[in-house]
């Protein structure tokens, strides 16, 4: 009796095992078939976007046809009571992760070919800058609905856990207001983009450097000494900030030069616009312009105003027309006067009574 009783049994047992097996080894065969076929299509594109999609998603794909197969064996069991219930939990446990890792492995594939190789990040920056935070936000946002939908099945009250995530989100909200401060001003510089990655920017507080990353809380900023300053990203959306590199990357110089009296203010400032044409680093395309600009106590200053061709030259080409400058006066005798006070003191002895 027992024998004729385990018979059926082990019978049912053999098949589900079979079907178990056989969908396993359906869902590989099915895979493969799947990427040599699809591999042809995406081998005469030219875009690498298909190729790594298409390598991303074979094994989930082996997963969801072996998770069929296994469904259909469970049913056939006809298992009932807690044990039923418990498969079924499983199998949907593992059939959201399965599809939240596919569709996370999809979506980071495409953010990232978006940044990196798309027509969006060959025109311009925005795309690189954006994309990887928008590849976090949605594989964090996939996660989430994941999550939902396996508490939904297990029957837990979804609404109650949000409001009291909300509640802790307020009390974390205002202990962290500064940081949040700072993600809304980086959202605020990434979308108003006054300044690009590899601009050149000039802080309130005077320090001078290329930008080299725009983060989500900071900005970093490689300063002339070759230093790395971190910057909140609401200090740059409250304070003032100068680009140097628009509208282009000419620089203004401003050359002061003091003459003495009695010099020749028109050959003085005929060679000091020929020492700004002649320097290599000057814009040529933009005239110098030298102007009189005061009546010191020794000399008659004067201004030379003219472009360098690029903002890192800048120095090269202050240094290199004062240079010319002070070569091209000495040839010419200009004198560059020392500075000169004439002291007259009232009750001394003048020639007359010296004399006598």
């Amino acid at each position: 009796m027992t024998a004729a009783w385990l018979w059926p049994a082990a019978i049912e047992a053999a098949i589900t095992a079979s079907i178990l097996a056989g969908s396993y080894l359906l869902a590989r065969v099915v895979s493969w078939l799947v990427g040599r076929l699809f591999e042809r299509t995406v081998a005469r594109t030219a875009s690498s976007l298909d190729d790594r999609l298409l390598s991303a998603l074979k094994r989930p794909l082996t997963y969801a046809l072996f998770l069929l197969g296994a469904n259909a064996a469970i049913e056939r069991l006809q298992v009932e009571g807690r044990w039923a219930q418990r498969l079924d939990t499983f199998l949907f446990v593992f059939g959201a992760l399965i599809l939240t890792y596919a569709l996370a492995r999809a979506y980071g594939i495409v953010m990232e070919w978006y940044a990196t190789e798309s027509v969006a990040a060959r025109e311009g920056q925005l795309a690189a800058e954006f994309g990887p935070f928008l590849a976090k936000a949605g594989k964090v946002f996939l996660a989430l609905v994941c999550l939902i939908a396996v508490l939904e099945h297990l029957r837990v009250d979804v609404r109650s856990l949000v409001v009291s995530l909300g509640v802790g989100s307020l009390a974390v909200g205002l202990a962290a207001q500064d940081t949040l401060a700072n993600m809304f001003a980086g959202f605020a510089l990434m979308l108003d983009r006054p300044f690009k990655v590899g601009e050149r920017i000039a802080l309130s507080t005077g320090e001078v450097g290329d930008v080299i990353a725009i983060g989500m809380r900071a900005t970093r900023i490689r300063t002339l000494d070759d230093t790395i300053l971190i910057v909140p990203n609401s200090t740059l959306v409250k304070d003032r900030v100068v680009n140097m590199s628009q509208p282009n990357r000419n620089l203004t110089l401003r050359l002061e030069v003091g003459v003495a009296y009695g010099s020749d203010l028109d050959r003085a400032k005929a060679l000091m616009a020929a020492a700004a044409r002649g320097c290599e680093y000057v814009e040529p395309s933009r005239e110098p312009v030298v102007l009189a600009t005061r009546f010191a106590d020794f000399s008659v200053n004067l201004m030379l105003v003219c472009w360098a061709k690029d903002y890192t030259q800048a120095g090269l080409a202050g240094s290199s027309v004062r240079e010319a400058i002070h070569r091209d006066f000495a040839r010419e005798g200009i004198e560059i006067p020392f500075p000169i006070r004439k002291v007259l003191h009232e009750g001394a002895p003048g020639p007359a009574a010296g004399a006598a």
